[in-house]
């Protein structure tokens, strides 16, 4: 049986022309490993590292601190121990968290696995405080993703954009703002500001803003636990604590409602009945099943949606994101050897007579896929050729962005010229 193919000159076409439409609704959904493709000078100047690291990189981190605090250090090994003995092998700082708030549930007064429920809430405190340490920075002044995605959405407001985000940082924000591009994120006021679901729901945003949801919270997001407000603020004030990932258990319902109205957000997206809507996802390797719930089941809901999730590594990486993509249609798949297109999982074969030059970058053409020429390829032009797609590294993505208000699509009437 031939190797399913898929043209990449076909894709870039689509995706230009979804790029381009005057009556489309856009969103783009960034996940953890969008910071990765921001590099910033290393303190010791030996060179460069990522501006944030991955969920492994801020894992590592946050163990460190944590395992060379005098005042935590043995409440966190009783929680690591916890997962050696259930045979979890490298939990992640988020499924730590996970663990300290299901165990605070039910620790009472005799605590859990050696645990008090004083030692978990200071636990709790203390990490989330170490990942707004290791996530609070500021973009660099040249030109990064982040700013091309906040050009973009400027000179295309019309519908108005809406951004998703996993990632606790406060990037997106920095950038939108140097740009200029007005937006709103669930809170309003200028001093201390609170959530405000009524503003959400009634829908009486400025249709020139743009939406901003971040599912998992924010280093800037705070719980009073005495007034039970949830506000955005970057003092650190006494009673307050750090909305940072959601458990999904069981919080108190004022503190559990931002993140059921954010993915509410995304549900409401996806199913827009008015107008047809496409989301384009980068740097998320569908690891969250509520996320990936909440999207395959209004793309279900929605015949019209387009969703595009852009990968950096090959397709075999993304099994749970390829078994989702095969069993819904307008869910596509696009690693940087091949794809999910229409169900259909098959390998990146551009037409013979493509001319590179209309791939923009976007992909390459390397002939027997490890970036050396096949001399049998060679001599027979009329045979397909193989390339790599590259738009699943945001830094190439947001490069994407910026030639792309130069490009006019075939067939689009809304392209900038």
């Amino acid at each position: 049986m031939a190797e399913e193919r898929h043209d990449p000159l076909q894709f870039l076409t689509q995706i230009r022309q979804t790029l381009s439409a005057d009556k489309l609704s856009i969103g783009f959904f960034l996940g953890a490993g969008c910071p990765c493709a921001v590099h910033v000078p290393k303190e010791d100047g030996s060179g460069e590292r990522a501006i944030i690291p991955d969920i492994r990189g801020l894992t590592n981190q946050v163990h460190a601190t944590m395992a060379a605090s005098d005042a935590f250090k043995t409440p966190y090994e009783a929680l690591t121990k916890t997962f050696a003995e259930d045979e979890i092998a490298d939990p992640t700082i988020e499924a730590k968290l996970n663990r300290i708030r299901s165990f605070r549930e039910v620790a009472g007064k005799a605590g859990v696995r050696g645990l008090s429920f004083d030692q978990l809430n200071d636990l709790d405190r203390e990490i989330c405080q170490s990942i707004r340490k290791v996530v609070t920075c500021s973009l660099p002044a040249k030109p990064t993703p982040y700013h091309a995605l906040a050009s973009f959405i400027d000179g295309h407001r019309s519908p108005f954009t809406e951004i998703f985000t996993t990632n606790y940082d406060v990037l997106v924000e920095q950038a939108l703002e140097e740009r200029r591009v007005p937006y709103f994120d669930g809170f309003v006021g200028s001093s201390r500001p609170f959530f405000d679901q009524r503003a959400i729901e009634d829908k009486e945003i400025p249709k020139r803003w743009s939406r901003l949801w971040k599912l998992h919270g924010s280093i800037n997001w705070r719980y009073n636990k005495t007034t039970k407000a949830v506000f955005r603020s970057d003092n650190s004030d006494d009673g307050d604590e750090l909305l940072i990932h959601p458990s999904h258990l069981k919080y108190d319902e004022s503190r559990r409602m931002p993140y059921f109205v954010m993915i509410d957000r995304l549900r409401g997206f996806l199913r827009h009945s008015e107008r047809p809507v496409a989301l384009i996802l980068t740097g998320y390797s569908f690891g969250d099943e509520h996320i990936n719930e909440a999207i395959v089941e209004s793309l279900k809901a929605n015949a019209s949606a387009a969703c595009f999730a852009l990968q950096f590594g090959k397709l075999a990486d993304y099994q749970a994101a390829t078994a989702l993509a095969k069993d819904n249609a307008n869910l596509s798949v696009l690693a940087s050897d091949g794809a999910v297109i229409r169900r259909r999982a098959g390998v990146w074969l551009a037409n013979p007579t493509t001319d590179v030059a209309t791939l923009g970058g976007a992909f390459e053409i390397v002939e027997d896929g490890d970036g050396k020429k096949d001399a049998a390829d060679a001599s027979a032009p009329e045979a397909p050729r193989p390339c790599r797609m590259t738009l699943g590294d945001f830094k190439r993505f947001g490069e994407f962005l910026d030639e792309f208000s130069g490009f006019s699509a075939p067939g689009s009437a809304g392209a900038s010229q």
